[in-house]
């Protein structure tokens, strides 16, 4: 097999056999219930992939998981173990929904400052979070967990009281609604898939790039691996850490800009927490083992389990959980064999220090 082949499968090894184990487990679950494993799986595949309309829908959630797993990938593969996605995507959707609706300029102006600001902010949050660990040593994982629900509830109050939109329903607590010209354009006419997946697909080779054939993705990795010797180096460590946190939340937050701008046209409070984009981007960078290949690959695959779990739930009577099962599965058997491999090399390093 050509190299170079060899090189693009190999991300997708882990991942597969991930799947297959999860799916065996999940039709534990199914005969549980007293349903046909087989039959279920059907519905299913045909509820993520059996005509244009469902598979341009999988296509269509996928596109924030895509980004938040880059998002994760990046900040991960460099041992920057945060998760503090969800906020980033959330201060992300809602800075471009408020400036997209209120700014007035014309229709390039508004998207691209709408677009490019929202980034930096989402950038910026994830810079609390590395601030946070540079100057007091807080956990990146705590500091990042805190900082989900910080961004939930002050965009949550600044909406209901200052940008609630006053002519939608009430119970809602929602911006205005964008204009279709400010709105990425659909790739197919009257189907749900937005501009915002083929800018996916585009970021995923980017920071492929980025990652491994540039020297930033070289010290990144470096100084998550051994911060001293990068020191020594002349690396200088803590620009890398500040960098690599606001690249990883600028990802996330075009998460949540390629939903304001592609599905739902405005900022709803929870849209980002209730769909778990964030989660299940984390998951795919775990399952992938960092790598963007393979977290287009697993993205897509989460989402089509998600979307064909609410199929299932729909046409038979397994309950619409069985796909969060599935998902936690497939998460599982990644970390377990992530767990594995450190312990592995903890020992050989144990092994040449005696």
């Amino acid at each position: 097999m050509n190299k170079n082949v060899k090189t693009l499968l190999l991300p997708l090894i882990a991942p597969s056999v991930s799947i297959f184990l999860a799916l065996i487990v999940g039709s534990i679950a199914i005969i549980i219930t007293k349903n046909n494993p087989f039959m279920v799986y059907r519905e299913m595949f045909y509820g993520a992939f059996g005509n244009k309309y469902y598979i341009l829908t999988t296509l269509t959630r996928a596109t924030p998981i895509i980004f938040c797993g880059l998002g994760a990938a990046i900040a991960w593969s460099s041992r920057y173990m945060g998760i503090g996605g969800e906020g980033q995507m959330i201060i992300g959707g809602f800075v471009c929904s408020i400036i997209a609706f209120n700014l007035e300029a014309n229709l390039f102006i508004r998207i691209f400052v709408a677009i490019i600001i929202s980034i930096l902010f989402g950038g910026l949050y994830s810079l609390v979070s590395a601030w946070l660990l540079d100057k007091f040593k807080v956990s990146l994982a705590i500091s990042t967990l805190m900082l989900n629900y910080i961004a939930q509830y002050i965009t949550l109050y600044l909406v209901t009281y200052y940008f609630q939109n006053e002519l939608g329903d009430r119970k809602l607590v929602q911006t205005g609604m964008l204009e279709e010209s400010v709105r990425f354009p659909q790739i197919f006419e009257n189907y749900s898939l937005h501009l915002g997946f083929i800018i996916a697909l585009l970021t995923v080779f980017l920071v492929w790039f980025l990652m491994n054939r540039t020297s930033f993705g070289y010290e990144s990795r470096m100084t998550g691996y051994n911060i001293n010797f990068c020191n020594y180096g002349g690396v200088n460590s803590k620009k890398i850490m500040y960098v690599t946190l606001f690249l990883s939340g600028a990802l996330c937050a075009f998460a949540g800009i390629s939903e304001v701008f592609g599905v739902q046209y405005r900022y709803v409070d929870k849209m980002y927490v209730s769909g778990s984009y964030a989660w299940m981007g984390l998951s795919a960078a775990l399952i992938s083992g960092f790598n963007p290949i393979g977290v287009l690959f697993t993205s897509i695959i989460l989402a089509a389990i998600s979307t064909g779990g609410a199929a299932i739930s729909r046409n038979t009577t397994v309950p619409l959980e069985l796909s969060f099962i599935i998902q936690g599965c497939i998460t599982i058997f990644i970390s377990a064999k992530i767990a594995i491999n450190f312990r592995k090399n903890k020992k050989k390093i144990l092994k040449k220090e005696s």
